[in-house]
């Protein structure tokens, strides 16, 4: 017979609809929710603790109100290891775990930016639009700008199974049927005295549903958009708007511009990114936020090697404020590490603590445009990652199972192709050929369909690898990589 704390908790159906149960969830007081689900639910401390993931101890603290619950992670874990229906979710701030034909309720969309709720869509029309007769088979059919604002409401992570959902119905006939948000937005275009505070906001909002979207769809389905969005920014901004807005605007277009860069190198087109790296930096000094060119430096590293990755990751961190930005702070550490550790520097370890630092301080759902990414399965992965590079096998497995936790066919994120590779080359050099081939596998699959750069750069490593082995598997799987890279136009490895 399982322990007591093994048991499953099971919360009575009609719990999540109690008046008291939804104002704990609309405020987010998890102490609250525990003590509920403890009170009608008749578990132990140990109980909840085991099903979201959390000791005891923190258990007793959150409850007690010592604690509060503030990462998105964490609600996320206490979602889903409390089995939260979807209307429960949704009022938490995260997305439904399963769309279907059922109506939805008439409640809007968390927002981040404190719109009111009558201006904001609601789950139902965005439903209606997943649902409706007008979905699209093909991604890049979808109306991003809308599909972006709409993203960039959510007060919460989207896994990418239901971002594909939205982005199918989110054709441009069906994005009609949502009040539309830009009517603001082209009246502002024709004179800087309409610009408004809400008109800011959508602006903002869609900024950061772009850098959302970058992580679960290819770049060209999101490339037009992005660019179209920055025109408009540009636009607003030589309009001369009041300059309580104009600085905003600026910051916006710096976060918008910094991704573009980005999406441009994937698109093997540098011209256009170098022309984006310079918008940003124009865009951080207008704005005030030097931190902006932090993420331009840390984007770039990724399209250099060696000691020139390592050279713009510690530029990019001569941007970071003194205190702040921790999760920025956080992602330079880790990139750092990852690139002293490819030059056999063992001080890359110190770097991974201070990073692990930085991010137990940051709220990477809250301070920046570009830090949505980062949540603990990246964390785990850039761990991995250095600890593939320092051949350091005890770390490499801890590092190894934590990534694979954090991944799975309803997050496949382009980071999948980069873990998969990652624990490839690790498999490889442990000796385990069988075992390296299926990870390697698993990522080319995984980078062909994510159409991942990135990572089908990680698998240059697994190439070298596989250059030496007569497995059959293995020699085949070589030649599958040599002719994906050449087909995707990449260097050799």
């Amino acid at each position: 017979m399982p322990a007591d704390g093994a048991e499953p908790v099971v919360v009575p159906a009609d719990l999540w609809e109690r008046p008291e149960m939804v104002s704990a969830l609309t405020s987010r007081d998890i102490g609250h929710v525990f003590r509920l689900v403890r009170q009608y639910a008749g578990v132990s401390q140990t109980r909840i603790g085991v099903a979201v993931g959390l000791s005891q101890g923190k258990v007793s603290e959150i409850m007690k109100g010592a604690v509060q619950v503030a990462s998105f992670e964490v609600f996320e874990r206490v979602a889903e290891g409390l089995h939260m229906p979807d209307l429960a979710r949704m009022t938490l701030g995260l997305a439904p775990r399963v769309i279907t034909g059922v109506p939805l309720p008439r409640i809007p969309i968390p927002a981040r930016d404190g719109t009111p709720a009558s201006a904001l869509p609601s789950v139902e029309q965005v439903g209606q639009l997943v649902l409706g007769p007008h979905q699209s088979d093909d991604v890049h059919d979808v109306d991003v700008l809308t599909l972006a604002w709409v993203v960039g409401r959510l007060d919460t992570h989207v896994d990418r199974r239901t971002m594909l959902l939205l982005a199918a119905g989110m054709t441009a006939e069906a994005a009609a049927s949502i009040v539309d948000p830009w009517e603001r937005l082209t009246r502002a275009l024709s004179g800087p005295q309409a610009l408004d505070e809400d008109t800011v906001e959508r602006l903002e909002a869609r900024t950061i549903g772009f850098h959302r979207l970058e992580y679960v769809l290819p770049a060209r389905a999101i490339y037009q958009g992005l660019t179209t969005h920055i025109t408009e920014l540009s636009n607003l901004i030589q309009s001369g708007p009041p300059d309580r807005f104009r600085r905003r605007l600026a910051a916006t277009a710096g976060e918008a511009s910094t991704l573009a860069a980005w999406i441009a190198w994937d698109l093997k087109q540098p011209a256009q990114s170098a022309s984006f790296d310079r918008v940003s930096a124009l865009a951080a000094k207008e704005s005030g936020h030097p931190v902006i060119q932090a993420c331009t430096y840390a984007y770039k590293s990724y399209a250099l090697e060696g000691v020139l990755a390592l050279k713009a990751v510690q530029q990019a961190k001569t941007y970071l404020p003194p205190h702040g930005d921790d999760a920025t702070r956080a992602w330079l550490l880790s990139r750092e590490a990852e690139e002293l550790a490819a030059l056999g520097d063992r001080r890359a370890v110190e770097l991974l603590h201070q990073a692990e630092e930085a991010f137990d301080r940051a709220q990477p759902h809250r301070e920046r445009a570009w830090t949505r990414f980062l949540d603990a399965g990246r964390m785990a992965a850039f761990q991995l990652s250095t600890y593939v590079q320092l051949s350091d096998e005890r770390h490499v497995l801890e590092a190894g199972q934590s990534a694979l936790d954090s991944i799975s066919h309803k997050t496949d994120h382009k980071r999948a192709a980069v873990i998969y590779a990652d624990i490839a080359k690790a498999q490889f050099q442990l000796g385990d050929i069988s075992e390296g081939v299926s990870y390697a596998r698993r990522a080319l699959d995984t980078a062909q369909r994510t159409e991942s750069t990135w990572g089908l750069q990680h698998l240059a490593a697994v190439e070298k690898t596989l250059a030496g082995q007569q497995d059959q598997a293995a020699r085949e799987l070589l030649g599958d990589l040599i002719a994906t890279r050449r087909d995707a136009g990449l260097s050799p490895a």
